[in-house]
């Protein structure tokens, strides 16, 4: 039904209702002018302070009735006639007879309890003409400042049996289908024992309405033994079978029937309408359509059930046309844009989806503009609210900014507690070197400093140190002052370290990672260093190290809550590469065996060019020393292109650090391997080679690794640098000396982007009294682990018959940028560029040789490409594409490599 035929019909019933009920008002005043009362006296059952209620509470109930147009027999005639009665309490007949006596055709008795806080009226209505008990009314308040309220309460109920009002017994519902009559009579002001009015009816009928669900609502008032039953007859409007979307093509219309809260089965209702059009048009905002228009069309059959369709007009997409900066004057507006993250729409927008609006970064773009300006000498920069007008053919944002005068950096002072030098305490800040540049005060640099210079006084046992910071600012010289003012408190001593939740990890293991221990006076950086390799161990699922006030405020305990989590693993799977072909893997291993850090893992490996078993034992602190163990041992089976290799070896290696990211190693190896299956192309000092060989060889190492995070590096370096000794003295079968370096670099360059960089060198010459070099432990170049763009070990010197003979000499750099793209599950991106090569014992290094025909420029082979990587649960998963820039004989010069699986 139509909202006007629903008004038409409650505008009847109100108004026939108002009728009635001002007709029945009418009488009551009539009939109020010829009811006479009798009020008789009360029993009062409350403490001795309130005796004085005997006599005022019948009168003030007097005087309440009086105002309700009754006529109430003059108390002090009532008490007379109590008085000649000698009677001290009431009953109904004793009540009956005294209204009689004083001409009354009603009276009225009862008791005032106060029990506590709780005030209870207790009345008794008798008619002095009917042999009734009379009516019995009770009227509860809290506290005697309501006893006011109260009789109110019980004039209020007096008069709806003494003028026989109508009062509501029942209130019920009607009609629902869909919806449970629960929800109608909770929404509904009328409840059981009310008056019945017009305006309570009226309210009653506007509740249901405002609900939404209903076409029609019929009120029906049917007389009861108790009053008045009150039935809502309700006609809802019709369910929804169906439910579409028409006109909507940049936006699925499942998502948009996803995202509204109408469903199928429910009810037509107005109010949820609005809402889901509201939020459909917020869906379209967010893609840039901000002239769509979104109406709905309802479709019934008279049957009770409908089709609902949100139609859909999108309009055009609008881009940002143009982003002003209006008012910037002392700085380019060119240069303030691009720290945005907002953009006008460009040539690649329909790639990067730049220049489309969102306008939850509107704020946080002026913050930026804010923050802009504040760096470069505005200390007093504002900037307004962002505006956004919508045109007819795009957008544009305007942001207002008041510049302010611009500010250079004069002097860095310093208050309170110095522990150092002025000079030395400027020195850990950045705000000062701006003197160096243009000049101008970089109020961005502040914080950090504040970090820096509480983290100095941290450093010297200060834990609690406070440095603040006030800026002085000369209008006259456009000049500022930074002064800041440090309280050192007392310096802090470790009393206790304490450790909690290590289940299965035992307190040494962790202990021996802390670089603060019991007695050790308090530093920063030993703290968050602690943290750090807590952390790198992998065998908690949190780290958390807190300060512990002990009572002494040069004391403090150190709480290190850790959490332990599973480090063992066992598994396996199937991976491919380009090299490799499919292979199949399989491990066992753990990280922490017996809670006391030892590492131990029996890998295995399969595929068409290796067969690889390879058993690991780790201990890297014996006896709780500096010292670390290893034992590796392996056999191996690998197809190379010119000879298969079999090897069968051990490796012992013993570690210690040097510093907190340097480390020296040592090692022995002692590996028995044989070549043969020798390519009839292959050269002649792989031929020479041929048959059994013992390697007896030491190795020597020292690294540095100062990377932040293994696995998603942002900054830091990693520096080897190690030489191999095989043959001489050592005895064996095979005499060299090889040198390997490299050095790794991580930086970031732009937002998420990380710049990396590798350079790697080798060199190889024979030891004393040997012949010749092994074969296998000569260079060669190309493939994902060197030189990407070019095939596994195809860079490489050849013999005077082009064949592959391996370098003495080899060198190269990778150049990357990297982007996280996803964190939770592991997924990068990358760009780069490779050059490198190897040379023989004639060729010079840097030289170029004619390899196959062709020589690389630079005497370096060079590549460039792109590549993206997963480390997924079954280990890394990856795609390089490389381009290489240097013919290298008659292969391709695009490389597409796979990696898929753990590789081995």
């Amino acid at each position: 039904m139509h909202t006007s035929r629903f008004r038409s019909i409650l505008s009847g019933v109100v108004f026939a209702f108002v009728l009635t009920v001002a007709v029945a008002g009418h009488a009551a005043e009539n009939v109020a002018q010829d009811v006479k009362i009798a009020v008789l006296p009360f029993t009062i059952n409350a403490g001795e302070d309130l005796s004085y209620l005997r006599e005022s509470l019948p009168e003030l109930l007097a005087d309440r009735l009086r105002e309700a147009g009754f006529e109430v027999i003059d108390t002090s005639k009532v008490a007379a006639l109590v008085e000649e009665s000698g009677l001290i309490s009431f009953n109904t007949n004793d009540a009956r007879k005294l209204a009689l006596q004083a001409g009354a055709g009603f009276s009225v008795y009862g008791t005032l309890n106060q029990i506590g806080d709780d005030l209870t009226l207790d009345a008794r209505l008798v008619d002095s003409y009917e042999q009734k008990p009379g009516k019995k009314i009770t009227v509860k308040e809290q506290g005697l400042i309501n006893l006011l309220p109260a009789v109110d309460g019980l004039v209020d109920r007096m008069k709806m049996d003494l003028l026989r009002l109508d009062i509501i017994a029942e209130v019920d519902v009607e009609g629902t289908k869909v919806l449970d009559k629960d929800v109608v009579l909770m929404r509904l002001t009328l409840q059981k024992g009310d008056m019945l009015t017009a305006k309570a009816v009226n309210t009653a009928l506007k509740n249901i309405y405002d609900l939404g669900y209903f076409d029609d609502v019929e009120v029906k008032v049917d007389t009861v033994p108790d009053g008045k039953k009150v039935l809502f007859v309700v006609e809802e409007k019709p369910r929804i079978q169906a439910l579409g979307v028409r006109g909507a093509d940049a936006i699925d219309s499942e998502d948009i029937i996803e995202a509204v809260s109408t469903k199928k089965g429910g009810v037509v209702n107005p109010k949820v309408l609005a809402d889901d059009i509201r939020v459909i048009r917020e869906m379209y905002r967010k893609e840039g359509y901000y002239k769509a228009n979104v109406t709905h069309e309802i479709e019934t059959a008279g049957t009770g059930v409908a089709r609902l369709t949100y139609i859909i007009d999108e309009g055009p997409k609008l881009y940002i046309q143009n982003v002003l900066i209006d008012g910037a004057k002392q700085l380019d507006p060119d240069d303030i844009k691009k720290v945005l993250a907002l953009s006008e729409r460009g040539m690649f927008s329909w790639i990067s989806n730049s220049g489309v609006l969102k306008e939850e970064l509107l704020n946080r773009d002026a913050a930026a503009i804010q923050a802009y300006y504040k760096s470069r000498g505005f200390i007093d920069v504002k900037v307004g609210q962002p505006e956004v007008e919508i045109k007819e053919d795009g957008i544009d944002v305007i942001y207002q900014v008041w510049e302010g005068d611009r500010y250079k950096m004069r002097n860095i002072l310093f208050k309170g507690d110095l522990i150092d030098d002025e000079a030395v305490l400027a020195g850990q800040t950045k705000v000062g070197s701006v003197k160096e540049g243009d000049g101008y005060f970089d109020q961005s640099l502040l914080k950090s400093d504040v970090d820096a210079l509480t983290n100095y006084y941290n450093n010297y046992g200060y834990a609690y140190a406070d440095v603040q910071v006030n800026l002085k600012d000369d209008p006259e010289t456009k000049t500022v002052d930074v002064v800041y003012s440090i309280t050192k408190h007392q310096r802090v001593h470790i009393r206790r370290v304490l450790l909690e939740g290590n289940t299965v990890t035992r307190d040494n293991v962790i202990l021996r990672e802390m670089r603060l221990a019991d007695g050790d006076m308090f530093s920063g950086d030993d703290l968050r260093r602690s943290h750090e390799l807590l952390n790198r161990l992998g065998y908690f699922e949190k780290v958390d190290i807190a300060p512990l006030p002990t009572g002494d405020p040069e004391e403090m305990d150190l709480v290190v809550k850790v959490k332990d989590k599973p480090t063992g693993n066992i598994g396996g799977g199937v991976g491919y590469s380009t090299y490799d072909s499919v292979y199949l893997g399989a491990n066992i291993s753990e990280a922490n065996l017996f809670g006391k850090g030892y590492s131990a893992s029996l890998n295995g490996g399969f595929s068409s060019s290796k067969t690889v078993f390879t058993l690991n034992f780790t201990n890297p602190h014996l006896d709780d020393t500096d010292i670390g163990l290893g034992i590796e041992a392996h056999r191996k089976d690998e197809d190379y292109d010119d000879y298969d290799k079999t090897s069968t070896g051990m490796t012992t290696t013993f570690t210690y650090p040097i510093g907190e990211y340097s480390k020296f190693s040592w090692d022995y190896t002692a590996d028995y391997y044989v070549l043969d299956e020798i390519s009839d192309d292959a050269s002649d000092t792989v031929k020479d080679d041929a048959g059994s060989h013992f390697l007896s060889q030491i190795g020597l190492t020292v690294g540095r690794d100062t990377r932040d995070s293994y696995r998603f590096t942002t900054t830091g370096t990693k520096v080897g640098f190690g030489v191999r000794f095989g043959g001489g003295p050592l005895g064996g079968t095979d005499d060299f000396v090889k040198y390997t370096g490299s050095h790794e670099w991580w930086t970031p360059a732009l937002e998420k982007v990380v710049f990396h960089s590798k350079v790697w060198a080798g060199f190889l010459h024979k030891n004393f009294g040997g012949s010749s070099i092994p074969a296998a432990e000569r260079f060669e170049l190309g493939g994902v682990g060197s030189i990407r763009g070019y095939s596994n070990y195809d860079i490489t010197p050849l013999d005077s018959d082009e064949s592959s003979e391996g370098g003495t000499k080899a060198f190269y750099i990778n150049l990357e940028l990297k982007r996280l793209l996803s964190k939770e599950y592991g997924i990068n991106s990358l760009l780069f560029f490779d050059a490198g090569n190897s040379w023989k014992e004639d060729e010079m290094i840097f030289s170029s040789p004619m390899r196959e025909g062709t020589k690389p420029s630079l005497g370096l082979y060079k590549s460039v490409g792109a590549g993206l990587s997963w480390y997924s649960p079954m280990g890394p998963i990856g795609v390089v594409y490389g381009y290489g820039l240097d013919r290298l004989g008659t292969s391709g010069r695009h490389k597409v490599e796979l990696l898929m699986g753990q590789q081995f």
